[in-house]
């Protein structure tokens, strides 16, 4: 009862402010009989003309109140809105609004304040879940079916966690989970298993079922034992390492990934300054004409001079430099290098250069890359920039518009990859390549029925397409042969030279231009890129 009327008291308590003061004047005229006693001064006044002027104050009284009444019901809306205003501020701040699951700003503090809380005997374990071949979904159902899907998983993965854990989405395909178990349990296991089975199980949508999968990194930590920004990028770097072993699999964080995590952010500290300091340089693997035996052009392969640690092949580094946000810079600074470097060459020779996915993302990519050649003074139809086929049909209308922008410029354009990602006929016609390249997977293993079937699929597309083909990954004569036979135009491999640097691939260029222009007296001039190069 006492709470009710307080709740009145509150509700009702602006009204009463000022209510109460009006009432008290009333009561008081009343004890003191001030209506009389007015009249009487009045009376004796009558030269003042009092009795008009109080029932024009008491009208003016009771017009303020009504006014004073109507603003305080305006301002007790406007607190209301405002109050409205910051809770949804406040859910926005905290929570995700696709899926309800709390966002990573709520995810940390949790983890900081449960950490600090939890008795001994227990742990705290974080799981990262990254989900796998979630943009084909995006792309058969639209993005009203990928957030089915998403809102979809959010539930699983709650019913799984339970009321005792926390469940969080991180942002796009991500989301990350803590639970609190004893100490040395099997728990974090078997619930990374419950998860990878819940999340691979189909969802029903309008036009059909999705189907996806996820990979997930698990760290546990005893109470107190790591603060919550290490935990999740210790997470992060196992979920990594688990997406690399294959899909659908789970990866628990351990001393030795916590040296390899180690290794990496001295890398990423070392690729900030070696950016800078010009340790990254292009080497260069000459393409031949098959038939001829003509070098046509170079490839430009980005490689990186680290002083202590000596070259490193791009396998390593480019990873890095993805997720660290540094391909950008670390991708204009090997072109500018490589086009200051085949400016030297015959002119008839190209230079390739290939760019990564992450890069496609810019939609300014087009003018940086006529900048550089601007500032280099190379020319634009020289140069062929070689796109990977998988990035092509993640977003076909973002690669669409940069692809043209370059063709405008006279840039050539190179489908890279091909046969791995699964592009249409139509994304081949309508976006207008000037070449395909056969991926060296297929190539390297043309003697299996399978891949030989579809490198001669690949040729036999080309030709009814206009289009020439580069094989890569050439090393013996005899699939040389047989891709010249087939009508492959192009190629390169370490049958005709590995990637070498910009000086002796200045000497190639200069030695082969030369026994192009003496072919009448070299017959066996073809051959001349292998005798070349050691």
């Amino acid at each position: 009862m006492k709470g009710r009327l307080r709740r009145l008291f509150v509700s009702y308590r602006d009204y009463l402010l000022i209510v109460a003061p009006v009432a008290a004047m009333l009561l008081l005229g009343a004890l003191f009989d001030l209506s009389e006693r007015l009249q009487a001064f009045a009376t004796r006044h009558e030269h003042w003309q009092l009795d008009e002027l109080f029932p024009a104050f008491c009208i003016a009284g009771l017009l303020y109140m009504v006014l004073l009444v109507g603003r305080t019901r305006g301002l007790r809306r406007e607190l209301r809105r405002r109050r409205r205003a910051e809770s949804e501020a406040n859910q926005l701040a905290r929570f995700d609004s696709l899926t309800g699951l709390v966002n990573r700003r709520a995810l940390v503090a949790h983890i900081a304040t449960r950490g600090a809380a939890i008795r001994l005997g227990t742990e705290i374990s974080l799981f990262m879940l990254d989900l796998d071949r979630f943009k084909p979904v995006n792309d058969t159902y639209g993005h009203e079916g990928g957030d089915a899907v998403l809102v979809t998983i959010a539930r699983r993965i709650e019913q799984q966690i339970g009321a005792t854990g926390l469940v969080a989405r991180l942002g796009g395909d991500e989301f990350a989970c803590v639970l609190e178990h004893p100490a040395g349990s099997q728990i974090p296991i078997e619930t990374a298993e419950a998860l990878l089975a819940l999340v691979a199980r189909p969802v029903q949508l309008r036009g059909g079922l999705a189907e996806v999968s996820a990979s997930i990194g698990l760290v546990t930590c005893p109470p107190g034992g790591s603060e919550a920004e290490e935990m999740l990028r210790a997470a992060d770097f196992a979920m990594y390492r688990a997406k690399k072993s294959g899909r659908s699999s789970y990866c628990v964080f351990a001393a030795e990934i916590e040296a390899e995590m180690g290794e990496r952010a001295q890398l990423e500290l070392d690729m900030h300054a070696g950016i800078h300091r010009g340790e990254f340089v292009p080497y260069f693997q000459p393409i031949v004409a098959l038939a001829s035996g003509e070098m046509i052009g170079f490839e430009a392969l980005a490689r990186w001079n680290h002083p202590t640690r000596g070259l490193i092949a791009p396998d390593l580094f480019i990873p890095i430099a993805e997720d660290a946000g540094m391909i950008q810079d670390l991708g204009f600074a090997v072109l500018r290098r490589a086009c200051i470097e085949a400016r030297q060459w015959p002119q008839h020779l190209t230079l390739s250069v290939n760019i990564s996915p992450l890069q496609l993302n810019d939609p300014w990519l087009p003018q940086r890359i006529l900048q550089v050649l601007c500032s280099t003074g190379f020319a634009p139809g020289r140069l062929i920039v070689e796109i990977t086929e998988t990035r092509l049909v993640q977003d076909i209308e973002a690669a669409r518009v940069i692809l043209v922008s370059l063709r405008s410029a006279g840039i050539q354009i190179a489908l890279d990859d091909f046969g791995t990602g699964y592009a249409s006929l139509k994304h081949l016609r309508e976006l207008q390549f000037n070449r395909i390249k056969i991926d060296r997977g297929f190539v390297q293993n043309m003697r299996d029925d399978e891949n030989g079937q579809i490198v001669r699929a690949i040729l036999s597309l080309s030709e009814g397409l206009g289009l020439p083909v580069t094989a890569e990954g050439i090393e013996t004569g005899e699939n040389a042969e047989l891709l010249t036979r087939l009508g492959c135009e192009y190629g390169q491999g370490f049958l005709y030279s590995r990637a070498v640097e910009a000086g002796e691939a200045l000497e190639m260029a200069c030695a082969a231009h030369y026994l192009g222009l003496n072919a009448a007296e070299a017959p066996d001039a073809p051959h001349a890129i292998r005798r070349a190069t050691p």
